[in-house]
């Protein structure tokens, strides 16, 4: 696996309005930084991960705990909720609970949310359900659209007042309801390898990440005005989504982390319940 050798570290983004608050101070200028960041969905950013094509990436939370002895977790930052997340929805044609012995259609973009729902329709809800994988989008057009499908990201928030769709669960809502803790959707992880930098590149660099999180929480009629050039959502409902999303990683956050390991090894996900090992600590968190 090749690490960066310049003074430029690779920074993966999520190609979402949910991480505008981040990103934003760093691509304007706001914020001065190492960085060469490259955007793209979950899925490619585990990939490129996962290839060592990148030094510093925000992850699926799925990506840490099946890789725990590639990366270590960057301090305080996640995307998390505690309670509605918005943009992660099963929307269904159908009562929630008449889903069994349909098929789902579920997004190859995110792994962490279509594990959750899994957990979410046999563990919460006693649920037996197919999969099949496709873009919910597509398959609206396609003249054949799904009883029940799991839309994230902006895709979700484009879709969620679909009348067709009358019944909806918000995976973040449900999880709470269900353990009483917030869910993390998203890490930021570092390949172990970037500890090799000497120039002093990844000091700046999580130091420029600490600054742009500050800036966006103590900024966000600025982020607001910016996101809604794409277009998506408008100013009062930018501010109540951000108002619903945490960039925190505390210990309330590092408690649903591990429950959502437990209920990954119990899916057969993963082997084991990994250690969270944050940088600068090492230490795995109980």
């Amino acid at each position: 696996m090749a690490v960066s050798s310049s003074d430029r570290l690779r920074l993966g983004k999520i190609s979402y309005l949910n991480v505008v608050p981040i990103y934003y101070p760093l691509e304007s200028g706001i914020i001065s930084h190492p960085f060469a960041i490259t955007a793209g969905t979950p899925a490619d950013l585990n990939e490129r991960m996962v290839r060592g094509e990148l030094d510093l990436s925000v992850v699926s939370s799925i990506e840490y705990a099946r890789y725990p002895g590639r990366y270590l977790i960057l301090p305080d930052l996640s995307i998390s909720c505690r309670g509605p997340v918005r943009s992660v929805l099963l929307l269904s044609q159908r009562p929630i609970g008449e889903l069994s012995g349909r098929t789902i259609l579920i997004t190859s973009q995110s792994h962490t949310s279509v594990a959750l729902l899994k957990i979410l329709l046999t563990r919460l809800l006693g649920l037996q359900v197919a999969f099949r994988s496709g873009s919910c989008t597509d398959a609206l057009t396609s003249g054949e659209p799904p009883t029940a499908m799991l839309a994230i990201g902006d895709e979700a928030l484009r879709l969620r007042e679909l009348d067709a769709y009358p019944y909806r669960l918000d995976l973040g809502e449900s999880w709470l309801q269900w353990t009483g803790l917030a869910f993390v959707f998203a890490l930021w992880v570092m390949q172990r390898q970037a500890l090799e930098h000497g120039n002093g590149a990844l000091e700046r660099g999580l130091e420029a990440l600490r600054r742009a999180k500050a800036w966006g929480e103590t900024h966000r009629r600025e982020i607001c005005e910016e996101a809604v050039k794409q277009d998506i959502l408008d100013l009062t409902q930018l501010h109540d989504y951000y108002q619903c999303l945490d960039y925190d990683l505390g210990p309330d956050q590092l408690a649903g982390l591990k429950l959502y390991f437990e209920h990954l090894v119990g899916l057969g996900e993963i082997g084991r319940v990994p250690p969270l090992q944050v940088y600068s600590r090492l230490a795995c968190v109980a």
